[in-house]
């Protein structure tokens, strides 16, 4: 009798499983016919007496009088189905058990929003490339041909400290080149500290040049214009230079007029007389300024 019974219940719960795939919603609200019938006297009273009142595999209840009632629970709550358009398609619920199970432990699966997923994480945005606009002075090494900013940088540097004229500056698409006035104000720099001489500015040797102290600048004619000033001295390598011109081109001034500071010549009355004979025979205006003019044609003269 009892092997029967158990029998029985087993194609219960069979029959209840299946009737899920193919009962409509409504149709699963509703009790199902009584499922018991099968069973007579004591065994359909022991069938009962075992599975009333409980939930048999989440599925199926069975009732004191023998009744048998599918659980609404299995159904959708989001009231669609899974299956997309007609048909007794399997309806989708966020909150029903996985097929997955440990024992008599399940896990449950549940479907969750993107949102709120964990472990995300945001790329840092790469710094867009440098160009010869946004170049810094000492982001790249600097040789003949360059332009950009970097290189405006360096010639300003340079003419503070006394190795440019700014007139020797020339440009390239708004930015000055580091043309071969460059890479020779660059290389007298770097005989002043003592460093090998490319012509090439390195990061280093640019932190160097900033950090230069331009009173051991070795002056050369035509980086600054040189005038007499009755008040003021003023000396240099760049007036040796002019004494040395003025003798090739045959306007020398008198010898025994020179004035020396250590051994860098001072700028005289007598070397501005000397330089104001050469203008005039030379077609320049006699002012006795050292200008660009005055040196290009005092070079000129003297080869």
């Amino acid at each position: 009798m009892k092997h029967k019974a158990k029998k029985i219940i087993r194609n219960i719960l069979i029959g209840a499983v299946a009737s899920l795939y193919h009962t409509d919603a409504q149709a699963a609200e509703s009790s199902t016919p009584p499922l018991l019938e099968g069973l007579n006297g004591d065994d359909q009273e022991s069938a009962v007496s075992a599975l009333k009142n409980k939930i048999i595999k989440n599925v199926l209840q069975v009732k004191k009088n023998g009744e048998t009632k599918l659980i609404a629970g299995h159904r959708s709550h989001m009231s669609h189905r899974s299956g997309g358009g007609g048909g007794g398609g399997h309806y989708s619920h966020a909150s029903h058990y996985s097929g997955y199970s440990s024992g008599s432990s399940r896990r449950r699966s549940h479907s969750s929003p993107a949102s709120s997923s964990y472990g995300t994480t945001y790329s840092t945005p790469k710094p867009a490339p440098k160009t010869y606009k946004t170049y810094d002075l000492g982001d790249r090494t600097l040789k003949s041909g360059l332009y950009g900013n970097d290189v405006s940088k360096l010639t300003s540097l340079l003419v503070s400290k006394n190795y440019m004229n700014s007139s020797w500056i020339t440009m390239q698409h708004g930015y000055p080149v580091y043309n071969a006035r460059v890479v020779a104000a660059v290389k007298r720099f770097q005989k002043d500290a003592g460093k090998p001489q490319d012509g090439v500015m390195t990061s280093s040797l640019a932190t160097a040049l900033e950090n230069w102290d331009e009173s051991k600048t070795t002056l050369v004619l035509g980086i600054r214009n040189i005038e007499y000033n009755n008040a003021s001295e003023l000396a240099g390598n760049d007036v040796n230079e002019l004494i040395a011109l003025l003798r090739k081109a045959g306007f020398a001034p008198d010898p025994s007029k020179l004035k020396y500071n250590g051994n860098k010549a001072v700028f005289t009355k007598d070397i501005e007389t000397a330089v104001k004979l050469f203008q005039a025979y030379n077609g320049l205006t006699p002012n006795g300024k050292v200008d660009e003019a005055t040196i290009s044609k005092l070079k000129a003269v003297a080869k």
